[in-house]
């Protein structure tokens, strides 16, 4: 194998590939990205055996070839190489690699040691365009908690139904969902994905700019990257699914609330903030609705620390029959990170949040954009 590449394209994608690498003490192999050389086309592979990812990039070849590298001591070579072009050579299980004044020689692994990446070969059932999707898998995959007791709640929920798309993620204490309008229909159909590939798309696909097309199986899933331009890396992840039914979640969303708050994101944010200096070890901050001076105070108190009290104005909607009952409006507290959790998410400068009581689920959303909601249950004493 010999061929030659860019060194700012070539970096970018072991960097990918070595992320699906891991520590694996049982299976030594599965720590090497395969890298195989075919005409003027260089596939490189890395897979956990639950995510599997494979690259292909156009380069300069002149030899195929395969063989497999460590892939962290080959990235962490590469990743030090200046701008300009690398060249690559194999010979006896071994590959130099030359760039500029650097020269260096890397021991490999047999290729036919390397296991074999399933291919999911069923047409795509969706295209989402990339952006799109890495922001709308930031959404909700971070509120997922893994659970060996409750496998199904330990991955993202994808959705199809008609033209719609939605994900959704839970740790039973709050939920996310996030819906995708596609652009064709499709038939409807729900899956469950882990949480660590949910990750992985949101990482693997950021900042690229063109489409994904979203494959199944009866076992598995693949997103399959085209680049808008023919120089660029085409990608492909692959990731078992998770067996299992994922709660009937719908029925734990509020269809309407008694109270509704609009605020601004970046002012609730700094708030909340320094109300958690004050909080105790349960993490809790108090909110208590003002609505008579357009306002909420939040609060918090530990007697390690003392205690904090701050105001925040804002608009306050509340139904006609409430209205005669201002004075026993609820207090409520929440978990300050989780809470913050649900607005570091939020591109909107405006926030929303529905509450009916003290023990009920409040629902938080961007002013102006009705694809995303943020349920966060409150802190019960």
């Amino acid at each position: 194998m010999k061929f030659s590449v860019s060194s700012e394209k070539f970096k970018k994608i072991i960097s990918l590939a070595v992320r699906v690498c891991g520590n694996n003490l049982t299976i030594p192999i599965l720590n090497n990205v395969l890298i195989e050389l075919q005409g003027n086309n260089l596939n490189i592979s890395s897979t956990n055996l639950e995510i599997g990812l494979l690259i292909s990039l156009p380069v300069g070849g002149e030899k195929d070839g395969k063989i497999t590298l460590p892939g962290k001591i080959f990235f962490d070579f590469v990743s030090l190489l200046p701008k300009g072009e690398i060249k690559i050579k194999e010979k006896d299980l071994a590959v130099i690699i030359e760039c500029g004044e650097f020269k260096a020689k890397i021991l490999g692994q047999d290729p036919k040691d390397f296991p074999i990446i399933p291919e999911v070969k069923e047409e795509n059932i969706a295209e989402i365009f990339s952006q799109t999707m890495v922001s709308s898998f930031s959404k909700v995959s971070h509120v997922v908690s893994p659970s060996d007791s409750r496998v199904e709640i330990s991955g993202v929920l994808m959705k199809f139904n008609k033209k719609k798309l939605k994900l959704v993620g839970t740790d039973s204490i709050r939920l996310s969902e996030k819906s995708i309008e596609l652009q064709e229909e499709v038939k409807e159909k729900s899956i469950i994905i882990p949480q660590k590939t949910a990750l992985e798309v949101g990482y693997v696909f950021s900042g690229l700019e063109g489409s994904v097309g979203v494959a199944l199986s009866p076992s598995q899933i693949s997103f399959n990257f085209k680049p808008k331009e023919a120089t660029e890396s085409k990608i492909i992840l692959i990731s078992r699914l998770i067996e299992g039914q994922y709660p009937e979640y719908e029925g734990t969303i509020p269809q309407k609330t008694r109270i509704k708050i609009f605020l601004d994101k970046e002012e609730l944010q700094k708030k909340i903030r320094i109300a958690s200096l004050f909080s105790s070890r349960i993490q809790d901050v108090k909110f208590k609705f003002e609505p008579e001076k357009e306002s909420i105070k939040i609060f918090a108190s530990s007697s390690d620390v003392g205690e904090g009290s701050f105001k925040i104005q804002g608009k306050i909607e509340i139904e006609e029959i409430e209205k005669e009952n201002l004075g026993n409006l609820p207090e409520i507290s929440f978990n300050w990170k989780y809470f913050l959790d649900g607005l570091a998410v939020i591109e909107a400068s405006e926030v929303s949040f529905g509450v009916n009581d003290s023990s009920s689920a409040t629902v938080l959303r961007p002013v102006g954009d009705k694809t995303y909601l943020y349920l966060l249950m409150p802190k019960v004493f």
